[in-house]
This record gives structure tokens, C-alpha cells and sequence, in this order.
């Protein structure tokens, strides 16, 4: 049935004609968000299929021509890269199923919403497990493949293949953000259905696009911190002189068991920092506001948007200073890993540590990404009018489940936009730390593991002075050059003449107003 057709017949799909013409609306926007969903992946087909078709013609001209490499080269180097293109696009369509609004995952999650918030947030919590349990099977296959065919080289080029359609995959996540910013803008400006509906198709789509995105940027920075972490090992091993190619694996020893420990302890400390950061800046936001009203609340003076233009231009200062305060924490942290680690178990403690924590945070940020998501989802499921209880009436956004819902939505958050993407920078940042640094740790720590201890004192100093000391500080210079402000006025008498006009304003509204009670009076 066409579009048009569905529009134009009657249907009942619940109590009246409004649910009836809810549903069609809903359906048509999940119907129209699939068709641009399946049209973005062929012209993302069409990207990887145009990258594979110049690789092999590449290759074949080494092969055939140049006689640099073998015709089993050829073979599998094309393989590789063909896994390196379908593997971040694999792992997106996995974490699609479990996040998007018309898949069973998502369902399931908004029809359990009645039974309270703790079912909701422990399902989230449990999907997201399984979530992110299968891409990691997805790596381990490839992985293995690359290694098999090409040993260290292969591992590279995997890496290299993954990022080929980082750009195509940027720009649709770039999509998603502009597409639920302009949501917002829409149904803040206008009432016209037509431009809400168009607006939540686009949005529907977006809020999957940008999913997608930082899936991909996490399979992305797996493989980039893999290669790295086999430069790692090229480049050390070859400066002793000793053939990298030869190493099959890391052997268990006491300081490779202390790595690989320390790598989990690292991850869960940057998340904790993180999400402790965002809860920070929130309360900062909220004590910003409450101290000053007068510059945060929409003007009355101007007609809308014009009424929220200075105040956000205001918050977006306030938060753009504050919130690069806090990054210093989390920066400092990350470059602390190796260097402790490195110093405390030596070389074969910090190949642990990146190895290992390359996987803890490549599994966390699936987890944490797909649970945020799918909470957001389950929340769509009921605004898009899709659930309905046992009488085949619709659920609606007055509900229970909606409030429900919304809670989850609200944890999910800061986990898929700031805690999970933000694994990915880390692991990133220690392994590039650890590669440029590397000269500075022995095979063995048994004279590096006194400066480690050093190490640990000292970065817990400056992460500490970052995390409370540096906003204090910052607060004691402002309050300094404030009364020292104030001191120059006083002395100059600008304060006296700004306390005469506020007066003068007060006293000619107290006049206004009193003559509008007169005149009311007299009426």
C-alpha cells in the first residue's frame, strides 16, 4: 500500500480517529526512515565496492607488472582489506538490531516498562551485554584471519582498510547531530504537523547514523590501537635485535599478569573520572543559572528565538570554560598509564596494559553506547505510538512507561555520548604514549620500578590538583581581581554612580506602576 493510499483510508488502529491517525503517521515515518536508512547503506556499499575494486587492481599491478609481490599476497591482501571494510560495518548493523525502534530488542525493553524502573535499567543493562558480546566476536574472527594470512602486516593492514570509509561514515553521524538539533529547532518554532513530521524522520534516521558513527569509531580505534600496539613490539624488539616477526605470543609472567590487570584498573578509573566530570559540570550549570537569573532566562523585551539568543550565548561561555577545566583530569590520567606501568612492570607490563585495555574498552564502549541507545529507542517506541497494552490500545507519552522510560534515557546518556566514545581517545592516547616512550622501560622493571613508584605519587598529584585543586584555584584568582575591581571603582566613584542609577531606574518603575494602579483606580 503506497503512502497516499494509507493516508487516505480510514483505518482504527485504537480509540478514536487521533490514535488512528497517530499510528499512520508513526508508521509512515518508521517506513520513510527505513527507505533513507537502506539508501545511505547502498551508497556505503557503493564506497566499500569501489575501495576494494582499487585495491585489487593495485595489487594485480604489483602481481602482474612490477613483480613485487606473489600471486598468494595478492590473495590475501585483498582479503584482509575486505575485512577491514566489512568489519566496522558488520559491527554497526549488529548494534543496529539491538538499538533501533522497530526491532525486537527495543520492543521488548518499552513493553517490560510497566513492570517499574529497575526493570528497565537491569534490561537496558543486560542487552547491552549481549550487544556488545557479538561485535567482539566479530574482531576476534578477523583478527585471526589477518594474522594467519600476514602475520603483523596483516594486522596493519587491517587497520588501514577499517578506516577507508571513516570519512563516508563521519559525515552520517555528522548527519545525526544536525538532523536532532534541528528537531529541536522545529518543534520549538513552529506548530505545522507536516514540518514535525519530516522533522522526527530525519531525527529517526539521524539518532541512527550517529549511533552508527561512533560504533564504527570504536571498531576503528580497536584496530588502530592493535597496529600500534604491533609497532610497539616491531620497534622495541628490533632496536634489541631480535626478529618481532618471530613473537607467537606474550608469555605470563608475574609483570605481564600485573599489566594486564593494570589495564582494566586504568579503564574503570578514566570512567569514573568522566562520569564524575559530567555529574560535576552539571551541578556547576545548575549553580551557574540559580546565581544568575537575570543573564540565563529568555529576554521578555524580544520575540522568540531572539529571547534565548543572549542567555545561551551566556551559558555556551560559561560552559565552554568550565568543561575544558575538566579535561585536564582525564588527559592527565591517560598519560599517567604508561608511564606507571611501564616504569612499575616494564616493557612486558605495558604490552599487557595496552593489549589488554584495548579489549576492556572496546567491549565497555559497545555496552555503554548500545545500553544509552537503547533506552533512547525504547523511549521512541512509545512517543511514536507503537506500544500498545492488552486491549490493542495505544500507550501513549502520558504513561507510566514514558516516565519510566525517560529515566533510563536519562543514565543512558552521558554513557553513549561522553563515557563510551571517550574509551576510545583513551585507549588511543596509550597506546601513542607508550609507542613514543617506549625507550624509556627496560625488558625487566628491576631498575625502572623505584621511578614507577615515584610515577604513581606524582601523577596522583597532579590528577588530584586537576580534579578539585585547579577550579579552586581558579576561583581564589577570580575573587582576587573581583575585589580588586571593586576597590578602583570605589576609589574612582564609577560604583557610586552605578548605584545612583540603579536607584533611578527602581524609582521611575516604582512611579510606572503606581500610576497604572492609580489609573486603574479612577477606571
Amino acid at each position: 500500500m503506497s503512502e497516499k493510499s494509507l493516508l487516505a483510508t480510514p483505518q482504527c488502529f485504537g480509540r478514536n480517529a487521533y490514535e488512528a491517525e497517530r499510528r499512520q503517521i508513526c508508521y509512515l515515518l518508521l517506513l520513510r526512515r527505513d527507505r533513507i536508512r537502506r539508501s545511505l547503506q547502498v551508497n556505503l556499499l557503493a564506497v566499500i565496492i569501489f575501495v576494494q575494486g582499487v585495491v585489487i587492481g593495485y595489487c594485480f599491478l604489483h602481481y602482474r607488472y612490477y613483480r613485487t609481490i606473489t600471486f598468494d599476497e595478492l590473495i590475501n591482501y585483498n582479503i584482509v582489506i575486505f575485512a577491514g571494510l566489512a568489519a566496522p560495518e558488520t559491527c554497526a548493523s549488529i548494534c543496529e538490531f539491538f538499538t533501533s525502534v522497530n526491532c525486537y530488542p527495543v520492543s521488548w525493553l518499552a513493553k517490560d516498562a510497566y513492570l517499574g524502573t529497575i526493570q528497565v535499567i537491569l534490561q537496558g543493562l543486560g542487552q547491552g551485554f549481549v550487544s556488545a558480546g557479538v561485535p567482539s566476536v566479530v574482531n576476534i574472527i578477523v583478527q585471526i584471519v589477518a594474522f594467519r594470512l600476514e602475520g603483523f602486516y596483516g594486522l596493519m593492514l587491517l587497520a588501514c582498510a577499517s578506516q577507508a570509509c571513516t570519512g563516508w561514515q563521519a559525515t552520517l553521524a555528522a548527519y545525526g547531530a544536525v538532523a536532532n538539533n534541528a528537531l529541536r529547532m522545529v518543534h520549538l518554532t513552529t506548530i505545522n504537523e507536516m514540518s514535525h513530521h519530516r522533522a522526527n524522520t530525519c531525527a529517526a534516521v539521524g539518532t541512527t547514523q550517529a549511533h552508527n558513527g561512533k560504533v564504527v569509531a570504536g571498531q576503528n580505534a580497536f584496530f588502530a590501537t592493535t597496529a600500534l600496539l604491533g609497532a610497539l613490539l616491531a620497534d622495541k624488539r628490533t632496536k634489541q635485535g631480535l626478529n618481532f616477526t618471530a613473537t607467537v605470543g606474550q608469555e605470563l609472567s608475574e609483570f605481564a599478569r600485573a599489566g594486564l590487570l593494570a589495564g582494566i584498573v586504568f579503564t574503570m578509573l578514566f570512567l569514573a573520572n568522566t562520569l564524575t566530570s559530567c555529574i560535576q559540570m552539571a551541578k556547576k550549570v545548575v549553580a551557574y543559572c540559580k546565581e544568575n537569573a537575570e543573564d540565563t532566562k529568555p529576554r521578555s523585551d524580544k520575540k522568540f528565538p531572539a529571547t534565548h539568543i543572549v542567555p545561551l550565548k551566556n551559558l555556551c561561555a560559561f560552559a565552554a570554560i568550565e568543561s575544558f577545566q575538566l579535561t585536564f583530569s582525564p588527559m592527565c590520567q591517560t598519560f599517567a598509564a604508561p608511564l606507571v606501568i611501564g616504569q612499575l612492570f616494564g616493557f612486558k607490563g605495558l604490552l599487557m596494559l595496552v593489549s589488554g585495555g584495548n579489549s576492556v574498552c572496546f567491549s565497555l564502549n559497545m555496552f555503554l553506547i548500545n545500553s544509552g541507545q537503547a533506552w533512547d529507542a525504547a523511549r521512541k517506541y512509545v512517543l511514536f505510538g507503537m506500544l500498545k497494552d492488552k486491549n490493542g490500545d495505544i500507550v501513549g507519552t502520558d504513561s507510566q512507561e514514558y516516565e519510566t522510560l525517560g529515566i533510563g534515557e536519562q543514565i543512558g546518556g552521558p554513557l553513549e555520548d561522553l563515557t563510551g566514545p571517550a574509551l576510545n581517545n583513551f585507549i588511543k592516547f596509550v597506546a601513542v604514549v607508550s609507542f613514543v616512550t617506549s625507550h624509556m622501560y627496560d625488558e625487566f622493571p628491576n631498575n625502572t620500578w623505584q621511578l614507577g613508584i615515584a610515577q604513581v605519587f606524582i601523577q596522583f598529584s597532579l590528577i588530584s590538583f586537576f580534579k578539585f585543586g585547579l577550579a579552586a584555584t581558579v576561583q581564589a584568582i577570580d575573587r582576587f581581581y573581583r575585589r580588586r575591581k571593586e576597590a578602583i571603582e570605589y576609589e574612582e566613584g564609577t560604583a557610586m554612580l552605578r548605584e545612583i542609577e540603579e536607584m533611578e531606574k527602581k524609582l521611575a518603575s516604582k512611579k510606572v506602576v503606581e500610576k497604572e494602579e492609580a489609573d486603574l483606580q479612577l477606571v
